[in-house]
């Protein structure tokens, strides 16, 4: 619904314009009349129109003030204005211009400029509240809830909200092919693919079979509302990336990727991904002292855990793309972003579905995590105080050492040495000492021989509420829950 004030001081002409409108405009309007300019100035601070058409010549308040009172709006959606005037006044012309007037039309006012000059006002707010609302929609799945967003469109949806994720060659434009007229807002686009998210309206998308054969795409399970944004997304592109795996035996695909349609469906699922970490954590905890056959070999185990289900394999691919761009390329900022090699890999491998198969993914994993474990081995034979620190934190990190300690045991300022450990670690001294006391707390917790208070005081935290918070910050579970876990 598009609503539109209608501002003249002549009944009659406000009624014949009223029945063009609505006679005329495809789009529903809802169409308020003000008499003047200071009933139009309030009904737009009220109603917040999309347009407002208004006489130049009114009482009370004529229409170049108007447009000026409107133009100092704050926190108010302004409308976009069309003018009409009896007087063919340069003047009036340029006062309304100055004040962001869309159209200026001159009365006796020709029916088809009217319409077409409402027209062009309608599809202008449509795109304009259209960005609006995609804005909002970043929003929500950066923050992961709709808390701070406001005016959402429709946050209960009758048939639920989809996400549909588009890979491949001009996605946009085979997008807007698909979705024939639909509503939907983009939330994520690159030069070949697109991610957005529709208002279901009870019948499914439909696609050409050609299409399918260029296009993988991908679509999430339905939500009830937009806090489910996140979630969306993340189903959506788990579900494009069956596209890698054959769909019988859930084996990686030997040649190109397949083009297809891939839904989320809510049958079987992985719920826990502690393995996986435990295996990630050991190959970026000891890159910098692997060789390069070592930092293969823990980035195979890492990259190479699939099934024989391909639902689950991308579920798994999902997870792994997650945990690369999200906290690999994120660990070393100090050589990511100064290294042009590694710059360029981390952007490519961002980009998977750019690869025609999963192996040449993989591939560049593999050369970016040996690329990068080179440079910090280079660093650390160039700074060898920093592996004389690091053995004596990994053989006293249970102890109550600190930072201060280190460095004199070294003998290295205490300023340079933060500055250099911090750059070849990727991590400041601290969080680097919590994740060795975490991992060590878990090894000593997945026994079963410890009480709680125990693995504290061995792992080098001297207060066992303090360990207890930590450990769940870091693994989102309590001390108790992962000894149990591990134990059943």
């Amino acid at each position: 619904m598009i609503t539109v004030v209608l501002a003249d001081d002549e009944k009659l002409i406000r009624a014949g314009l009223k029945k063009i409108l609505l006679d005329s405009i495809d789009i529903p309007l809802e169409i308020i009349e003000a008499k003047n300019g200071q009933e139009a100035l309030e009904l737009c601070q009220e109603k917040q129109p999309e347009i407002l058409i208004t006489d130049i010549r009114m009482p009370v308040m004529d229409g170049v003030e108007l447009m000026k009172n409107i133009s100092q709006l704050e926190e108010v959606r302004r409308p976009a204005i069309i003018v009409l005037s009896g007087y063919d006044d340069f003047s009036y012309a340029k006062a309304a211009i100055q004040s962001g007037a869309l159209s200026y039309i001159l009365k006796p006012v020709d029916k088809k400029e009217l319409i077409t000059a409402v027209n062009s006002a309608i599809m202008d707010s449509l795109k304009e509240e259209k960005e609006r609302n995609e804005e909002k929609f970043r929003q929500i799945i950066e923050k992961g809830r709709l808390d701070g967003v406001s005016g959402l469109p429709e946050i209960t949806i009758k048939n639920g909200l989809r996400c549909i994720v588009i890979y491949g060659k001009n996605s946009i434009q085979a997008l807007e092919a698909v979705m024939q007229g639909r509503r939907y807002y983009v939330i994520e686009q690159t030069k070949n693919s697109v991610l957005i998210v529709y208002p279901f309206d009870g019948q499914e998308v439909k696609y050409e079979e050609s299409y399918l054969d260029t296009y993988i795409v991908g679509i999430s399970g339905p939500a009830d509302d937009y806090s489910m944004l996140r979630t969306m997304k993340r189903q959506a592109m788990t579900a494009a990336m069956q596209g890698f795996f054959n769909a019988e035996n859930g084996e990686i695909l030997k040649d190109k990727r397949r083009g297809g349609l891939y839904f989320w469906e809510n049958d079987r699922h992985i719920s826990d991904f502690t393995t996986l970490d435990e295996i990630y954590e050991k190959m970026i905890g000891h890159c910098d002292i692997a060789s390069p056959e070592e930092t293969q070999a823990d980035v195979a185990q890492f990259i190479n855990c699939f099934t024989e289900n391909a639902k689950l394999n991308s579920e798994t691919l999902y997870y792994l793309y997650r945990k690369i761009t999200s906290n690999m390329f994120s660990r070393y900022p100090g050589y990511t972003d100064s290294d042009m090699y590694l710059h360029i890999k981390s952007i490519m491998i961002e980009n998977i579905f750019e690869y025609a198969t999963l192996e040449e993914w993989q591939s560049s994993v593999m050369d970016y995590a040996v690329y990068l474990s080179a440079l910090l081995k280079q660093n650390t034979k160039e700074s060898p105080y920093i592996t004389e620190a690091l053995a004596f934190i990994k053989t006293h990190f249970k102890k109550n050492i600190n930072m201060a300690m280190v460095a004199n045991q070294v003998s290295v300022n205490y300023t340079w040495f933060s500055e250099k450990f911090k750059e070849h670690t990727g991590v400041n001294f601290n969080e680097y000492l919590k994740r060795l006391r975490i991992d060590e707390a878990k090894k000593l917790l997945e026994k079963g021989t410890y009480k709680v208070y125990e693995v504290a005081e061995r792992c080098g935290f001297s207060d066992v509420k303090y360990f207890m918070k930590i450990f769940r910050e870091e693994t989102g579970m309590s001390p108790t829950e992962w000894s149990k876990k591990h134990e059943s």
